[in-house]
This record gives C-alpha cells, structure tokens and sequence, in this order.
C-alpha cells in the first residue's frame, strides 16, 4: 500500500491516464476541464478513460507510441469503489497491456490503483505490487469529490487541492437550506426536471457531474445539462413554450464571459425566463479556480442532501445501479 508522501513520484508525469467511470472520475475530470480546456499554457495532459471503444484504444496506442519516450513522464491511474466495475477493469487491463507492450514489466511502478481494500482491483494491484491507496470508507462514488479518489489525481495532475478542499469548506448553509426548500415546494407542484444550463463551455462536465449526483442520490428529480448559448437555438421553444415542470439552475464564471455573445445571452436568457415566470436561481463562480469550484460542489452536495431529507429518501442508496452492475457482469462471465 502507498503513502501518500510516496506519490509524489507521480507528479513528474506529463501524460496522465485515468480508468474510472462515473463516481470514480467525474469530479476530478469536472475540476480538471473546468481549469484547463481552453488553455494553451498546460504543462501536463490528462486523458479520462471511461469506456473507450476501438478508435480509442489506437488513439491512446498512437500517443503512447510516438509520443511518450520514457515511463517517467506517464502515470496510469485507475479509480472505483467497488473494483469490480466491468467497464474500468476492462480499460485498466487494455490500457496496462498497450503500456507494457513498449516499457515492459517496469511499467508496473507507474501505476496506482485506488479502490476498496480486499476488491478485486485492489488483489490485481497486490497481486502484481502495484501501488495502491484505500478508498474512503463509507463515502459512495458521486459523494467523493474531496476524498483521496479524486484529489490524489488533481495533485498528481498538478492543481491546487488545498484551494479545492478550501472551497468546500466555505459552503454557505442558509442558501444550501433555501435552495433544497424551493426545489421541494416546486417538486410538490409538479415541477420534477432539474436543468444544470451552463454557459461556459468548460463547465460542462460539472454538469455531468451535478446530474449524477442528483439522479442517483434522489431517482425522483431529472437532472439534465443544457449548453448555452448552443441550446438556446435548438431546446428553447421547448423550456419557454411548453411544459412548466423545470426548475432551472443557471451556472457561469462571469469572468470568463465577460465581453462575449455568451455573456449577452445569458442576461437576455435569464430575463426571458424572469418574464415567462419560470422558476431559476442563478449560480455565479467570481474565478474558475480550484477554490470556487470546490466551494460549489460541496454548495450542490449539501443540497441534495437536504433535499434527500425533505423527501424521505435514503441518498446514498442506489438498488438500480447496483443491479446494472450485476446484470453486465453475469452477462461477461457467460460470454
């Protein structure tokens, strides 16, 4: 098993692959993005690997190949809970094998896997001493953004995990109870989607990552993620003319807007909204730092944990999911 102080051997690595899928990625891949996608000055590169198909396995083989000359400069992660998710131990075997075709069995040194101890993921990285670190205990995929899940890849990756987990500790708790109360009485009177619309581009797996955590935690409220202003041109007669059960929330760095048509859009969109009486509440991030992301997803965690107790329902359950799970793997082991 590894220390913590031990993985700084993986921060020299410039190309970093990461094996996981859903829980197990998506919050460091929101925070990852939302920092880096449309920055030129990126030191590292960081690859999510989730359920790659053949295009891109020969993609990773092509880079891997021409681009990467010694075993330092890679670091291959692979994240789940439960370690016997069918999807990441398939791509971790894929990806490991592609790896080991051109640095051999050394390449070994450059891998961690975090799982729960005594998985079937954490007996292949015992089995081939591979390097390891034990999953939070008690804390389930879509509830582990600060957990060493996903800040031991933001470090590796070489973000600012303590500006991120500062963040989260900065929650603002009557805006947490205001808004899981407003979703509650809206949800009582048929309002049951909850749109994420999003207007910066680099946001959009935070998105995926507040629906997540609402589908699963809840199974009663549809998240969804909308892009703007891309859907203001393709959903908007739909979220302004017909059917008044959504409940919007509206999330941007103005920053980064500042001084584009999103900008513009936005404000003509939230207006359009306040006219139509549609119900919104609108999320601003000052900065799209480490800080201020961390600080909205523990705002958007907490909330759906109110949520959850307004609604009676046990939020870290997840009975459809689990069987899923099951189903795929029985139906592999026949294969």
């Amino acid at each position: 098993m590894i220390s913590l102080n031990h993985m700084e051997k993986y921060k020299s690595a410039k190309f970093i692959f990461v094996v996981g899928i859903g829980g197990s990625d998506l919050a460091s891949k929101a925070v990852w993005n939302a920092i880096t996608l449309h920055k030129t000055d990126v030191e590292k590169k960081v690859f999510f690997l989730e359920a790659p198909d053949v295009r891109e396995y020969e993609e990773v083989r092509d880079l891997i190949n021409n681009t990467i000359v010694v075993k330092e400069d890679l670091a291959l992660i692979t994240v789940s809970k439960s370690g016997s998710t069918e999807e990441t131990l398939e791509t971790h075997h894929k990806i490991f094998d592609i790896l080991s075709e051109k640095f051999g069995p050394s390449i070994e040194d450059r891998v961690l896997v975090i799982s729960t101890k005594d998985s079937p993921l954490w007996q292949l990285a015992t089995e081939k001493n591979i390097e390891h670190i034990e999953w939070a205990l008690g804390v389930g995929g879509r509830f582990s953004a600060f957990t060493v899940a996903h800040t031991s890849v933001l470090s590796i990756a070489g973000l600012n995990v303590s500006a991120f987990l500062l963040g989260s500790k900065e929650t603002d708790t009557t805006a947490v109870s205001h808004l899981a109360e407003e979703l509650f009485e809206h949800y009582k009177k048929g309002i049951n989607i909850l749109d994420f619309f999003i207007f910066n581009s680099e946001l959009e797996d935070l998105g995926k990552w507040s629906r997540q955590l609402l589908a699963e935690s809840l199974s009663s409220i549809t998240p969804t993620v909308s892009i703007g202003p891309t859907d203001l041109h393709s959903m908007l007669e739909l979220y302004l003319g017909g059917p008044k059960n959504r409940f919007t929330i509206f999330l941007c760095s103005m920053d980064e807007i500042s001084g584009t048509v999103n900008k513009s859009a936005y404000e003509k969109v939230t207006a359009a909204y306040t006219e139509a009486e549609l119900p919104f509440m609108k999320y601003e991030i000052e900065k799209m730092d480490e800080k201020n992301l961390g600080s909205f997803m523990e705002f958007l965690i907490q909330t759906t944990l109110e949520l959850a107790r307004l609604m009676e329902v046990d939020p870290y359950d997840q009975p459809k999911v689990e069987e899923y799970k099951s189903n795929i793997k029985n139906e592999l082991d026949i294969i």
